[in-house]
């Protein structure tokens, strides 16, 4: 699931997808974004079944975009449905897990698109901030030990020592 979140989010920062939802930075598409009404049958039910998932009245740019190639769009969305899809973990918590990976890519698109949707699915905003500040956490202690070339083989004798 992390793993199709940075590869939409590097796609749809990449080629400057349109922001679906927050006013953000203009971005003019470096390729052309199909029309639903445009897009061929096979896209038009990926597109149906986006919108669907994500309540939203038109797909989602990056999905657009990708439509350009519709074996490719039609296999990329349903990659992305069967990540997003309930199963040990809830949509919810994948979604707080993709904002989490959006705000640590720095991905404009994503942030903008994950917010929206850890939102829309019930996270309350003191929710979202206790993600966010989970998020910087982590990627602060990410940063401290990256800069000391530290390993997680460094961290063991103090693990060890916790539990006995």
């Amino acid at each position: 699931m992390l793993g199709v979140t940075n590869n939409l989010n590097s796609l749809a920062d990449g080629i400057r997808c349109p922001l679906d939802f927050g006013p953000g930075p203009e971005r003019r598409p470096l390729l052309p974004l199909v029309e639903p009404a445009d897009a061929p049958a096979e896209v038009r039910a990926a597109f149906d079944d986006a919108c669907a998932f994500y309540a939203m009245e038109r797909p989602p740019a990056v999905l657009r975009v990708m439509a350009n190639d519709p074996p490719f769009a039609r296999d990329l969305w349903a990659g992305v449905r069967a990540a997003f899809e309930p199963g040990a973990l809830d949509r919810l918590t994948k979604e707080i897990l993709a904002l989490a990976a959006s705000v640590t890519a720095k991905s404009d698109y994503g942030v903008d698109f994950h917010l929206r949707e850890v939102r829309r699915l019930g996270l309350s905003e003191a929710g979202v901030l206790e993600a966010l500040q989970v998020t910087q956490m982590f990627n602060g202690f990410t940063k401290i030990a990256d800069a000391l070339r530290l390993s997680p083989d460094d961290f063991g004798p103090v693990l060890q020592a916790k539990t006995t």
